[in-house]
């Protein structure tokens, strides 16, 4: 799936895919608290992996500077209710992540999550309790592959220690914050092409990234990472007016909601 992806500061992280209007004839309304499916967690089928070793493996992983690296995201044919969301992609899944290592393409970081699919909400039935790799953007880079686009910019300020430096930090995008060893986590996926930002092996990539990437919450439901608010509302006076940021409240709680729904009715049979 291609994907757009502008970033500020040093980075520049471009997976186009065009322009999506978000705006319809949407009117903004007070969101209301999000439906409650259940206040007890399911229990679902085979653990992938123990606390300890978790926690170890996220100790490794994040032990760097994080590096927050502002971003605006667009996409092409964003779908406009649940169930054209997960149409969208080969696999939905509850999964576990159970492993994390970062490669690097062009400058830019991207990790790979060894993910236990606990389970198969939709597509593949045979990918249960199997383990996947699914691609999240951001992860580990040293200082001198995140700078070679800038180092020779004098303008960009870049000292000749940093451009050479193997130092190792963690970047992470907005709302696209990347994943712990332990976690449980929704997705909605599709395989990625051989070869695709030279990570070697098959993988899966996320559907409109954020937007299918659902983390588990303390009370056991699945929600997204809400969208950085837009200053003064993020209003787009030529097209409808509607706040941006209540149009991302509102389909964050849409699509929040559907997830959810899936899980449950799965989880009866």
């Amino acid at each position: 799936m291609k994907k757009g992806l502008m970033v500020s500061s040093i980075i520049a992280l471009i997976l186009f895919a065009g322009f999506t209007t978000y705006y319809g004839n949407i009117r903004s309304k007070k969101i209301t608290n999000e439906h409650v499916i259940s206040k007890q967690k399911q229990k679902l089928p085979k653990k992938f992996i123990d606390k300890k070793t978790a926690e170890q493996i996220n100790r490794k992983f994040y032990s760097h500077e994080k590096v927050q690296a502002g971003a605006e995201m667009s996409f092409v044919k964003y779908p406009s209710t649940f169930s054209k969301l997960v149409a969208s992609g080969q696999l939905t899944i509850i999964g576990e992540i159970t492993d994390l290592k970062s490669y690097v393409s062009n400058s830019q970081p991207y990790t790979i999550a060894n993910v236990g699919v606990r389970q198969v909400l939709h597509g593949d039935k045979s990918k249960q309790n199997k383990t996947i790799r699914v691609m999240f953007l951001g992860g580990n880079i040293t200082k001198k592959e995140m700078l070679a686009p800038v180092a020779d910019k004098k303008f960009m300020g870049v000292s000749k220690a940093e451009a050479s430096s193997d130092e190792v930090v963690t970047i992470e995008y907005s709302n696209n914050r990347l994943p712990k060893a332990g976690e449980k986590i929704t997705m909605i996926i599709s395989k990625s092409p051989k070869g695709a930002n030279n990570i070697p092996g098959e993988f899966w990539d996320i559907n409109f990234v954020n937007k299918s990437t659902f983390f588990q919450d303390d009370d056991g439901l699945y929600r997204r990472i809400p969208e950085t608010k837009s200053f003064g509302g993020g209003s787009d006076e030529k097209s409808s007016g509607f706040s941006e940021n209540d149009w991302n409240e509102q389909d964050d709680k849409k699509m929040n909601d559907g997830m959810n729904e899936l899980i449950k009715s799965k989880l009866k049979k």
